[in-house]
């Protein structure tokens, strides 16, 4: 029974595995205490070291998904994964909005799979020709370059206006922004919007470390449990962005949600050598 829980719900890919995306993310809600609706977004022919294909959703089929969930629960926390774009990530969004205008999402930018799939290509395509030149972020506006007004870099804009928080790594967010200082994006990115919570897996001085930007301002997140040897594992950044959705709809401040969702992630991370973390139940770990 999901009484007495907050409810998130989950906008996602299926993976069979059930190392990332819907699986994933309702596996971490239930174990942080939450109780997690699942839409699915694509289904991916996958395990934890390839995708082979993945069929993408019709739009249509989303947003119906998503109305029947609203039609049972009410959801002031989203979190959503991987969509089949830009544009449709802003439009569930907007749908989303309408369902519950005080809907706060906490957006995983899956840009490139660990299995080397690629998403978003139309935004990458765009800022590889330009589109986040320095006048994209210094605020010089529209005359940044060529690919600048292109249909999926505009909706990543909307995006990063409408969410609540981000959770993108170094290799997504300099895929983004090529050329520059990935701290740097972030930082300035966190004042046009969305704050953001940078994943530090690929972080090149400082493996592991996580940094957290509100407004600019920055809080550096180190895991305060010694929980063993970190060994790599699928779909960590889906557990990442859940448990921090988790504590947000539990009551806590960003700040303080986010240190909850960086020792879950650690605990995830050192529950065994395999490809596939163990996710264990929050009075084991708080």
């Amino acid at each position: 029974m999901s009484e007495g829980r907050p409810k998130v719900l989950v906008i996602a890919g299926y993976d069979q595995s059930g190392g990332a995306g819907v699986l994933a993310d309702i596996k971490t809600l239930e174990a942080n205490g939450v109780y997690g609706y699942g839409v699915c977004t694509a289904m991916t022919y996958q395990n934890e070291r390839e995708i082979r294909r993945i069929d993408w959703m019709p739009e249509a089929d989303v947003l119906e998904q998503i109305d029947v969930c609203f039609a049972s629960a009410a959801f002031d926390w989203i979190k959503m994964g991987i969509t089949a774009s830009m544009s449709s990530a802003a439009a569930i969004i907007r749908h989303v909005r309408k369902c519950n205008p005080r809907a706060r999402v906490v957006l995983d930018p899956v840009i490139k799979a660990s299995s080397g799939a690629t998403f978003w290509a139309g935004v990458v395509e765009a800022a590889g020709h330009g589109a986040v030149g320095g006048g994209a972020l210094s605020g010089a506006g529209h005359g940044a370059a060529s690919g600048s007004d292109s249909v999926e870099w505009l909706a990543w804009e909307e995006l990063v206006a409408e969410s609540f928080v981000l959770t993108p790594n170094w290799e997504e967010v300099g895929c983004l922004y090529p050329g520059g200082e990935v701290e740097d994006r972030c930082r300035e990115l966190s004042r046009k919007g969305s704050s953001i919570y940078l994943k530090g897996g690929h972080n090149p001085r400082f493996p592991g470390r996580d940094i957290l930007w509100i407004r600019g301002e920055e809080t550096v997140m180190e895991s305060v449990i010694n929980a063993g040897t970190v060994c790599s594992k699928h779909g960590s950044g889906c557990v990442l962005a859940s448990a921090l959705a988790a504590g947000l709809a539990l009551g806590y401040a960003l700040p303080a949600a986010a240190l909850r969702a960086k020792q879950y992630t650690a605990e995830f991370l050192t529950s065994n050598k395999s490809l596939l973390g163990w996710h264990r139940w929050n009075d084991c770990i708080f």
